[in-house]
């Protein structure tokens, strides 16, 4: 994590593309190296010191460590859990916190991201029903980070979400689920759409991901280099900036 830190910490220009992260085989491994980047840049954009970072960093490396204790069958299953499956499923947040609280190297705090990252803004999470600020924001910060990778990744069940509808997901749930203000934070400063992405548009356009809207990373300025997927490319390629033209919008990257 240390490392991890270190990096993002020396490049802060290049923060928006390190976040372009797909898991793969071994899931809760790299889901969890996923959320600790994303959980990472966010307690640099909210100018934690080492320390916090430190403390967030492995809180939010660790916070799904309680999911070793269920066989891999219950949480991947291809189907929908039923009551019993989903109440020892929900077991994991204290399995994890349990864990960890007894490591006499990770801070308590770090142990409270595997307890309260399904605590909900509302109080309508577990495993305590907090709400607000009742949630450390560590664990809140770990939650929207969660929750994206998880959106934006293939389980058994469902397809990827695309980054985009991953973000209007965590907009719509903005102070119900997730704290509003940290989701702001968190989507300014990762690219949903990383520079030179050949992106399809709901106009039927072709572009290239030119530039990113420092306030609004979802909709970038795209650079339109074919009119439909069939034209040929552009002579003259033209930009077109999405956070300007609300009814534009992408569809897929290509």
């Amino acid at each position: 994590m240390s490392d991890i830190l270190s990096d993002l910490a020396n490049q802060k220009n290049m923060l928006f593309n390190l976040t372009h992260l797909h898991a793969s085989d071994g899931y809760l491994f790299h889901h969890s190296v996923n959320v600790a980047i994303l959980s990472g840049i966010v307690g640099i954009a909210k100018g934690y010191n080492r320390n916090q970072l430190m403390d967030l960093g492995v809180g939010a490396l660790l916070f799904d460590i309680g999911m070793t204790y269920f066989p891999d069958q219950l949480w991947q299953k291809r189907t929908q859990l039923n009551k019993e499956e989903r109440e020892r499923l929900s077991k994991h947040t204290e399995e994890g916190f349990n864990l960890l609280r007894k490591q006499f190297d990770i801070s308590l705090l770090s142990a409270h991201c595997a307890l309260q990252h399904h605590e909900r803004y509302d109080g309508t999470g577990y495993p305590r029903g907090l709400k607000g600020e009742e949630i450390h924001e560590y664990a809140r910060i770990v939650a929207i980070a969660d929750v994206y990778c998880a959106l934006t990744s293939a389980r058994p069940y469902r397809k990827a979400y695309s980054p985009n509808e991953a973000i209007e997901f965590l907009y719509a749930n903005g102070n119900r689920w997730f704290d509003l203000e940290l989701i702001k934070i968190f989507v300014n400063h990762i690219a949903v759409y990383p520079l030179a992405t050949t992106v399809l548009l709901n106009t039927g356009q072709i572009g290239v991901v030119a530039a990113i809207n420092p306030t609004s990373s979802n909709r970038p300025i795209i650079r339109i280099i074919a009119e439909t997927e069939d034209a040929p490319q552009l002579l003259v390629p033209y930009e077109v900036d999405l956070s300007k033209q609300m009814n534009i919008t992408i569809i897929k990257e290509l």
